[in-house]
């Protein structure tokens, strides 16, 4: 079962504690930090990766929705909040969804359940991507990708067989599409792990190449799931 690793963020002590409590109480859920404003969790996302957020959006200071636009790289968002009128913004920036507060145990299992099953069918259907090149969409099967580099404004896919591939494209709209066996290790290296022959600490070995695993991942990254 995969771990959804989230954090919880909001400035109202009542509602950190009841969210933490429910995330506990869901087996595929892991929380990884709370936090009473945005501020600090834009500090914990610049040195951790998780993939889920749960964020109040009136907050005094940084206020969810404005630290969601402004945040470049950030995990899937579930937007907690006492007000309707934020519900058309909050899917413009593409959250997941949309808790108002009161919230019970049920509607938050409901909306925690819908991003599970998603994840879990997408993740058994999905044996390829389609990538930019040359004003056309070009197929690329996911096992043959050994990783995929940033450089600059493009991407590089280092496939098993074959050249090299280049595309103008972000790293974070491509490790979005990718399933659990893609980590990123690096703020410019996604890894497929069925193709790592062998790892250390801080680096992990890909045919004949040594890839570098950031400081700010390592305490993510566990190749021995």
């Amino acid at each position: 079962m995969k771990k959804w690793k989230c954090i919880i963020a909001d400035d109202e002590p009542l509602a950190r504690e009841l969210i933490s409590d429910y995330v506990a109480q869901v087996p595929f859920l892991e929380a990884k930090g709370v936090f009473s404003n945005a501020w600090e969790v834009r500090d914990f996302l610049q040195k951790n990766s998780v993939d889920l957020l749960f964020i109040d959006i009136e907050m005094p200071g940084l206020d969810g929705l404005t630290f969601i636009k402004s945040y470049n790289v950030q995990p899937k968002v579930i937007f907690i909040t006492a007000h309707r009128k934020y519900a058309v913004e909050a899917f413009e920036v593409k959250a997941l969804d949309y808790l108002l507060k009161p919230i019970s145990f049920e509607r938050f299992l409901k909306s925690v359940n819908e991003l599970d099953t998603k994840a879990t069918k997408t993740a058994q259907k999905i044996n390829h991507i389609f990538i930019s090149i040359d004003r056309q969409q070009e197929k690329v099967l996911l096992d043959e990708i050994l990783y995929v580099e940033a450089k600059g404004d493009y991407l590089r896919f280092v496939l098993q067989n074959g050249k090299p591939l280049l595309s103008k494209m972000t790293l974070k709209s491509v490790i979005d599409q990718l399933p659990d066996n893609f980590t990123q290790i690096h703020r410019s290296f996604i890894v497929n792990q069925d193709k790592i022959s062998a790892f250390q600490k801080d680096k992990v070995k890909i045919g004949e190449e040594w890839l570098t695993i950031s400081r700010s991942f390592q305490k993510e990254v566990d190749f021995k799931q």
